[in-house]
């Protein structure tokens, strides 16, 4: 498990309000992807799955609060595979190139989409967050039992999610000072340099 330093006791609210920023601003366009999910894929690479799956955890809670909507904290088992997945990718360094780092997005969002299908299609009736349920509502209309609607839109969106979410923290990890990158030692591994 992480060792709780204060470095780590910043970094976590701060991806924690990373998550809340990029969902609000996806939910606010009606964009048909999250994005609610940078911030612990960050963590995940700077200070392990441990310390992603607790901001995990601490965004949906927040996401559930703030909103007052339910529907967030029904999603918290696809929010812990993320912070898991992505500290299992980060070992083994799919920030190192960009095919790498497509190739981890794609298959995170195939096993998100898998997993939160079922959540939005029994609990939900496919209604969940703005941009996803036009695409679930549009795979309806043309014909797709609406079970199947809501896993292509779910689908779709989550894949196209975690590959932006992961070129996004591709970015920022590229992107990290050498001195910065030196204080968080897994950031050198998740992009290949150790």
């Amino acid at each position: 498990m992480a060792h709780m330093n204060t470095r780590l006791l910043a970094l976590i609210p701060l991806a924690v309000g990373i998550n809340l920023a990029m969902g609000q601003f996806v939910a606010v366009m009606q964009l048909p992807l999250f994005l609610d999910t940078v911030g612990t894929i960050l963590v995940a690479a700077l200070a392990g799955p441990w310390a992603a799956v607790t901001t995990g955890v601490l965004s949906q809670v927040v996401f559930t609060v703030v909103s007052g909507n339910i529907v967030w904290i029904w999603f918290l088992p696809v929010h812990l595979l993320i912070a898991v997945y992505s500290g299992f990718a980060a070992r083994h360094r799919v920030f190192r190139s960009l095919p790498r780092t497509l190739g981890a997005g794609l298959v995170l969002g195939a096993a998100a989409a898998t997993m939160a299908w079922p959540i939005a299609y029994l609990v939900f009736g496919g209604v969940t967050s703005g941009g996803v349920t036009i695409v679930t509502t549009l795979w309806s209309g043309a014909g797709i039992p609406l079970k199947w609607a809501v896993y292509l839109a779910s689908l779709s969106a989550d894949v196209t999610d975690k590959i932006v979410s992961f070129l996004l923290v591709r970015i920022v990890l590229h992107s990290l000072p050498i001195r910065m990158a030196s204080r968080f030692p897994l950031a050198a591994r998740a992009l290949g340099r150790t």
